[in-house]
Order: C-alpha cells, then structure tokens, then sequence
C-alpha cells in the first residue's frame, strides 16, 4: 500500500500531539501534587475517592459524638462520687451516733446539711442540661413536695436514656438516669432523700438511729458505688471506640493519598521520559517531513 506525504505527515502530528498531552499533564501533576483534578481524569478513581471521602465524614461525625459523650459521662461520674462520698460519710458518722447519748442535735446537723448537698448534686446541670433528669434534661428532678415533709421526682422520664451513635450499627449510653442512681424517689421512700428525712426526724426527737436505718443507707452507698462503676465502663468503651475510629481515620486517608497523590519521584522520571520522547519525536518529524511538518507547526 503506498503511503503519502499527508499520511506521514498526519502520524507524526498525532504522535506529537499525543506526546504533548501527556507531557502537560505530567506537568500538572508535578505542580498540583494530585493526579485527579476532574471527575474525567479517573472516573473510577474519582468514585473510590467520593467513598473513602463520605467515610472519612462519617468517621468525623462519630468522633465529634464520642467527644462529647465522654464530657458528659466524665462530668456525671463526678458528680456521682461526690454523692456516694456523702453517703459513705453519713454511714461512717452515724454508725458512732448509735452508742452516744448526747450531741444528737449535732448529728441532725450533719444529715440535714448532707441532705442539702445531695439535693443540689441531685439537680446538677451540665451544659444547661440536668444530668440525672434522663430524657428530659430541661427541669429540675427533685425537689421538695407541696408540704415540705418530703422529697419527690418532679419531672417525668427519669429512666430514660441518653444515647450517642459511635459506629454505623452500635449506640452508646451517656448519661445515669435519676431512677437508675436513686431508684424511685417519694416522701416517706427508701430513697437516700427520703430516708435522711426521717433519720434528721428521729435525731430531732432525740432518738437514737436505728441500725436498719444505717444498714439501708450502706445499702444504698453500694449501689451506688456499682453505678459509678457502670458509668467508668461507658467511658472506657468510648474511650476504645475512639482509639479503633482514630487508627481507621489514618488507614482511609492512607488510602485516599494513594489514590489521589502523585509520587513525585516517578512523575518526574515520566515527565523527562515524555520531554525526552518529544524532543526525539521534532527531532525525526523535521528530518523526514522537513517541509510538510513546518507548514503544520
């Protein structure tokens, strides 16, 4: 087949053109340090790219939840070993009131103040929000009833729970419901309130306290140190939860910079290998087509 001068002169102008496509965008990569700027550089990569990044947000997302649920259970923890010291403090002091004869008036004192403490404790907010009010944090718990004879929940859904999502398929709890640290609040109860009530009642009467009355209160003071427990297991979860998200976090950003990040050393051998192959491609098109080659360039 014989082959023209237009045939010669429209190879070598394909090959030059396509040698200089591939030269600039070497050249762009070099400058940009990405080797996809457009969907069209890569479809495929630009959709694995699109995933890793919408997992990246997700991985964020749970990340910001667990930073604040572990504010919030770090907070309620505290909150909740001040009032199990009370209540340790109370058994210890009147467990000595059980052999005195005198200063039951000072160990009125002691529990009606502890009362107070426990009270304020009770009612605690943490970022405008009542800690042990469980799913509604917008109102004081507790308070005192109409008569002023006793303690009384003053909100509903006490038991309820708080919950944050920390992976796709799990949730985790964040805050201690009143009812769960305090069980059910009532005047005249077995509750710590109301059960100090009626201790400070005997003090004033000055009768002495009742071992079972101290015996309740122990009771209560271990129950209580069991829910500080359960709450120190909520934040070492989110604690573990936080780790395995952080190491993820690393291993899908390694993968988005594998995927999007040009290798500077090797991007620089192609662009001289395209430069070189150019040079060679001018270099034998003005040899071989001297004129037709010019009128084109």
């Amino acid at each position: 087949m014989r082959v023209t001068s237009r045939s010669l002169q429209d190879a070598f102008l394909n090959n030059l053109s396509d040698v200089k496509k591939r030269l600039q965008e070497k050249q762009t990569e070099i400058a940009i340090g990405k080797k996809i700027t457009k969907p069209s550089d890569n479809p495929f990569g630009t959709a694995r790219l699109m995933r890793l990044n919408s997992q990246i947000e997700d991985i964020d997302t749970y990340l910001t939840n667990i930073d604040n649920g572990m504010s919030n259970v770090e907070m309620t923890t505290s909150v909740m070993e001040q009032i199990q010291q009370q209540v340790a403090d109370l058994v210890a002091d009147l467990s000595n009131s059980l052999d005195a004869t005198e200063n039951k008036e000072d160990y009125a004192k002691k529990v009606d103040l502890a009362l107070e403490n426990l009270l304020s404790l009770a009612n605690y907010k943490f970022n405008d929000k009542y800690i042990f009010g469980g799913t509604n944090q917008s109102e004081a718990p507790y308070g005192w009833n109409a008569a002023g004879t006793g303690i009384e929940e003053k909100t509903t859904a006490l038991d309820g729970y708080q919950k944050i999502r920390i992976s796709n398929t799990v949730t985790q709890k964040i805050n201690e419901p009143g009812r769960d640290l305090f069980g059910t609040v009532t005047p005249g109860g077995n509750d710590v309130f109301n059960l100090l009530i009626s201790i400070k009642d005997k003090l004033d009467a000055g009768e002495n306290v009742d071992a079972s009355d101290i015996k309740a209160l122990d009771d209560i003071n271990t129950h209580m140190i069991s829910e500080v427990t359960k709450m120190g297991n909520y934040y070492k979860r989110m604690e573990d939860s936080q780790t395995l998200l952080e190491n993820l976090r690393l291993n899908v950003e390694s993968l988005m910079s594998k995927e999007q990040e040009v290798d500077m050393a090797r991007a620089i051998m192609d662009m001289e290998n395209y430069q070189a192959s150019l040079d060679r491609t001018l270099k034998i098109s003005a040899q071989i087509l001297p004129k037709s080659l010019l009128d084109y360039l």
